[in-house]
Formats: structure tokens, C-alpha cells, sequence
């Protein structure tokens, strides 16, 4: 099953989206006796979960109204998470690339939540700041409250899958790691979507995953490559952080590459879909670069 949130006329509402359109959430469930919510993070907030969607849509069969896909705009599926947790250096194919050593125990970050934009969203290059990359990588929606859990437990706790791109001012992570969070956290870093696939529509032992330039095939990898798998990297999280429902813990990137203006960024994982995004420039002060000798 896939879930996401969309834009149907001038209203923003989230729902179940198959080949034939998108089932508004809110009144199915109402319909249903359960307790809706205006958003998807604040279902799962109140303990929703996919199988409580799946029973409502076939407690009301034939009857559910479907908007055509065309008539609605994806937006990111969760386009307000409190955080996003993205784990670095975890594909193989990429470490031999980099010629980099893995660390002892996971690395990650933080991903601003005013990044994200949704799919076919416009994103934004600040110029004069160097080459920026496009890292694509699989994000798990946590969808309830975890702290201190075990592998077996932070599986159990994952909502589903969705692509996000952790987009990076390359040259300026470069230059020292302690400007990464800068790199990392201008607006519309983290385009996500299309949508959230549920766990039994991934095969996350394996799912293929394909970063796209221009129509152009640039990079093939698949989760197979990953060093820890998604659990590992949760409960670990959880050791030292709480996570709540609607928080995302990213996978890591496989192989990445640089992309301009003009250009048109696409990447596709199995069992998820394809995040399309459209890439500009966007003039901003210059003096900072000239500081950095950009």
C-alpha cells in the first residue's frame, strides 16, 4: 500500500494512493468509526497504522471516492517530520569509491525539516558556493514513539519507505566537516516522495536503486550494498535520541554525483517509485564564498 499527502484543489490532505487515484484519508477513516487526522504524522501520532487504513478501505468497498491521479500535486508524505536522522558512509559500492575507512559505530546527522520540498518541486542551488551533490537514499518512516529499542523492536516500529535525496554543497563539506551541517541544510535539500510504500511493497535486502540526470542513468546500486541494514541503524539511534512518529532515519547513499542548474533529478528504488525534481539557481551573498576562497 502506498500513503502519501497531495494538494486536491486548494486543499492539502493526505491519503491511499493506487494506479487509479488517491482515497482521502480523513473521511474514510471517520466513516469507518476511527479516529481521523488532518495529516499523516499526526495519524500515526494517535497510533494509526496501515492495517487500520487497509481495514477501513475494505470496511467501505465500492464506496470509496477516488480523485484521478491527475487531479491531484504530491507533496513530500510527511512535509513536517520533527527530524529527519541520515546515516552516512553505508554503502559499500560508495566506500570503495571514496577509498574512505568505515567508522566504529554509525555516522550520522541532521536534516533540517524546512528542506524538504515534494516531488516535482523545484530546488534551489545557491550559486558561487561550488559544485553541489545529489546522494539519494531510502528513508524509514517511523511511525511511533521509540527510545532505547532493539532491532526486532525498531523493525516492528518502521511505518514504510520513502526516497529522500540528501542533497549537499560538495565543495563547501569539503573543505571541513564543520560546516557539513550548513552544506547539507539549505532549503530544498531533502525533496521526499513520492509517496510512503509500505514494508511488504520493499524488499530492503535488495531493493534496486537507480539516481538519474537528465533522463541519463548515473549511478546503480542497490540496498544490498548497505553495511547495516535499516533496523540496526534505528535502534542505534534510539540509544541516544527518541524518535517519534513521522520522524524519518535515512539509509545512506550509494554512489553520488554533481548536478546544475537546468538539470532534472530523478531517482528510483524498488517497491517505492521515482522522485522527480527540477533543479534552478538562486542568487544569494556572495561574501561568504569569497570567505571561503570559493
Amino acid at each position: 500500500m502506498r500513503i502519501g499527502s497531495y494538494l486536491a484543489g486548494d486543499r492539502t490532505t493526505w491519503g491511499v494512493i493506487d494506479p487509479e487515484g488517491a482515497i482521502d484519508a480523513p473521511p474514510l477513516l471517520a466513516a469507518a468509526g476511527l479516529t481521523a487526522a488532518a495529516d499523516l504524522r499526526a495519524f500515526l501520532a494517535r497510533g494509526g497504522t496501515a492495517s487500520q487504513l487497509a481495514s477501513a478501505i475494505r470496511q467501505r468497498d465500492g464506496e470509496n471516492a477516488r480523485r484521478p491521479i491527475g487531479e491531484v500535486r504530491l507533496l513530500a508524505p510527511i512535509p513536517n517530520p520533527s527530524k529527519i536522522v541520515c546515516m552516512g558512509l553505508n554503502f559499500e559500492d560508495y566506500r570503495r569509491i571514496l577509498g574512505l575507512e568505515y567508522l566504529a559505530v554509525p555516522q550520522l546527522f541532521l536534516k533540517a525539516p524546512s528542506a524538504v520540498v515534494g516531488p516535482d518541486a523545484v530546488v534551489e542551488i545557491p550559486e558561487g558556493y561550488g559544485s553541489v551533490f545529489h546522494e539519494f537514499e531510502v528513508g524509514a518512516v517511523i511511525g511511533r514513539r521509540i527510545r532505547e529499542v532493539s532491532e526486532a523492536e525498531a523493525e516492528g516500529a518502521i511505518f514504510g519507505y520513502t526516497i529522500v535525496n540528501d542533497l549537499v554543497l560538495h565543495d563547501v563539506e569539503l573543505l571541513t566537516r564543520e560546516y557539513q551541517q550548513w552544506a547539507k541544510n539549505c532549503d530544498t535539500f531533502a525533496p521526499m516522495g513520492p509517496w510512503i510504500a509500505t514494508p511488504d511493497e520493499v524488499p530492503v535486502d535488495r531493493a534496486r536503486m537507480i539516481r538519474r540526470r537528465n533522463g541519463t542513468v548515473e549511478a546503480e546500486s542497490s540496498m544490498g550494498q548497505m553495511r547495516r541494514g535499516m533496523p540496526e541503524m534505528i535502534a542505534f539511534v534510539t540509544t541516544f535520541m527518541t524518535l517519534e512518529p513521522g520522524d524519518l532515519v535515512t539509509s545512506a547513499s550509494p554512489p553520488a554525483g554533481p548536478f546544475n542548474p537546468g538539470d532534472v533529478l530523478e531517482v528510483e528504488v524498488e517497491g517505492i517509485g521515482v522522485l522527480r525534481n527540477r533543479v534552478v539557481g538562486r542568487r544569494v551573498a556572495r561574501e561568504y564564498a569569497h570567505a571561503l576562497g570559493l
